[in-house]
């Protein structure tokens, strides 16, 4: 039996990956570990599998995003994603190519048949994705930034937006608030189930509900008219509100202006704690507590997953964990 990739791993005392990246010289490896694969290689007289090395003599270098554009999604936040992609593709030798138009698969389908693309990422997932069950037939690897619910069987990374939403909850109610409101994103985007969007107030509603505590949690829609309606709609349902959970991040600036207008001071009045990026979160006025988004880490991290796709190893999903920092606009309930 001719002598594997597993064999090889197993000899030198590494992992398969570690075996690929020195065949590929996808990622540094360090010179120790190096030279140990490759006297393995020699001792066991391991020969790379000649389609294997077809293939990467055919690549393109060329990886393909999709990335719906969503008129209720701040571009900034779904640039920083890009950018954390188009850096770690960069720095790999691969180019991008961004594919933004609801009708990306068709053009995907096209690109990947006739491989003028190594390999894809995908963007904004939904909780039940239409798009998924197509990219699991595609004839390159797939990687999703974010976790359907049915992922079949494709590469995936994302971060934990039940637990971002969660550990919101657990800041405001370890601070003594009993009445919490979250506002989130507008009904759109909870009508395509955007896989953030959902998990994020799925995770603070039950941590709110577990300890006790009074919540309501409301859409915003998009301009100034649509943060002053919700809050409106929050004072006559629940006029005792002490602390506020917002995930929208276009509406995060006017919601304290709104509450300025209404002479609610943050944190004194009302506390408020934000899911989003972390200049946002420092530059607001007040500056806002936050769970910061971890765009460019993921981003990388995409690219790193479908590197190892396209060297043979299948890499187990990632889930990042959120940290929340303190900024002043929350404060204890007396």
């Amino acid at each position: 039996m001719p002598t594997s990739v597993t064999d090889v791993a197993r000899h030198a005392g590494v992992s398969v990956s570690t075996v690929s990246y020195v065949l590929s010289g996808n990622r540094p490896i360090s010179e120790k570990t190096k030279q140990r694969v490759l006297a393995s290689i020699a001792e066991l007289g391991f020969q790379p599998h000649a389609g294997a090395r077809s293939i990467r003599a055919r690549a393109t270098n060329i990886f393909a995003l999709v990335m719906p554009i969503e008129r209720d999604v701040r571009a900034d936040v779904q640039m920083r994603f890009v950018l954390g992609v188009l850096r770690a593709a960069r720095a790999k030798g691969k180019n991008l190519l961004l594919l933004p138009a609801e009708d990306g698969m068709d053009e995907l389908a096209r690109l990947t048949a006739s491989s003028a693309v190594d390999g894809v990422l995908a963007m904004e997932i939904r909780v039940h994705d239409p798009r998924v069950a197509t990219l699991a037939t595609l004839s390159k690897p797939v990687v999703l930034i974010g976790t359907p619910e049915d992922p079949h069987r494709l590469a995936h990374i994302d971060f934990d937006f039940a637990a971002a939403g969660a550990l919101c909850a657990e800041y405001l109610a370890d601070l003594g608030h009993q009445q919490v409101a979250y506002l989130g994103q507008s009904q759109d985007t909870f009508a395509r189930e955007a896989g953030y969007a959902v998990r994020a107030r799925n995770g603070a509603l039950q941590t709110l509900a577990a300890r006790g505590m009074r919540a309501q949690a409301l859409t915003v829609e998009l301009g100034r008219s649509g943060v002053t309606e919700a809050l409106e709609r929050l004072f006559q349902v629940q006029p005792e509100t002490t602390a506020l959970i917002v995930y929208n991040e276009l509406a995060l600036p006017n919601i304290l202006m709104r509450l300025n207008e209404l002479d609610i001071r943050v944190p004194a009045d009302m506390s408020v704690v934000a899911l989003c990026p972390e200049d946002q979160a420092a530059d607001a006025a007040p500056s806002v507590s936050n769970v910061s988004l971890p765009a460019i880490e993921l981003g990388t991290l995409a690219v790193e997953q479908l590197l190892e796709l396209l060297d043979g190893t299948r890499p187990e999903p990632v889930l990042l964990s959120p940290t929340l920092t303190p900024r002043g606009s929350a404060t204890r309930r007396s």
